[in-house]
């Protein structure tokens, strides 16, 4: 636990400082496999928390539209289709109509949080490509210096997303999907950055 938090923290608050980013591989060696993957998870899960609060912010007949366009009514279950329309026969307000009827048939379990699941899941396989590759291009990179192992490699990448994921989600809660592009995108420059201020690993 103690390798794992000075792990962490010297992937964040770390820069153009070779001793430290030194002291940084020496860390991810004594760091378990185990929390490697709890820290892939952690990254994930807030990573994908900006999409998943867009999304479970919107109400009932909202995500019907996104989903199924102006045609959703026909995607709905038969039960809850014929008692919408009923109501609606009634003079009730559609709108209104609609999300209370959602609601009333465990709109959110049987709807929201399955879409919610498949969003996370999706996102975990996006990751894992990502830092599979990140990995494999990091050690094609220093062939000619020091090599480093392939836990040593994912640690590095894992740890240096500490701050950035932290940034990105923020900024992620005003330009969902678009965040993960520019995460994407820093951890890049900083793991290779880190990689050839440390060539002996």
């Amino acid at each position: 636990m103690d390798n794992y938090l000075k792990a962490v923290t010297l992937g964040a608050f770390t820069w153009k400082n070779e001793e430290r980013l030194t002291l940084l591989f020496a860390q991810i060696r004594k760091t378990k496999s185990f929390w490697l993957f709890l820290h892939f998870v952690i990254i994930t899960f807030a990573l994908s928390f900006p999409v998943t609060f867009q999304i479970a912010r919107l109400s009932p007949v909202e995500l019907y539209s996104r989903l199924y366009g102006e045609n959703f009514l026909n995607a709905l279950p038969q039960t809850v289709r014929l008692e919408f329309e009923e109501n609606e026969a009634l003079g009730a307000d559609t709108i209104e109509n609609f999300n209370s009827v959602m609601i009333q048939n465990n709109y959110g379990r049987n709807m929201l949080l399955p879409i919610l699941s498949f969003v996370f899941f999706i996102l975990i396989l996006i990751q894992g490509a990502f830092y599979f590759t990140a990995c494999f291009f990091l050690g094609f990179s220093r062939m000619n210096i020091t090599r480093l192992t392939f836990h040593d490699r994912m640690g590095l990448a894992l740890f240096t997303s500490t701050l950035p994921v932290l940034i990105c989600s923020l900024f992620g809660l005003y330009l969902p999907t678009v965040h993960i592009i520019i995460f994407y995108l820093i951890i890049i420059i900083l793991v290779f950055q880190r990689s050839n201020l440390c060539p002996n690993g």
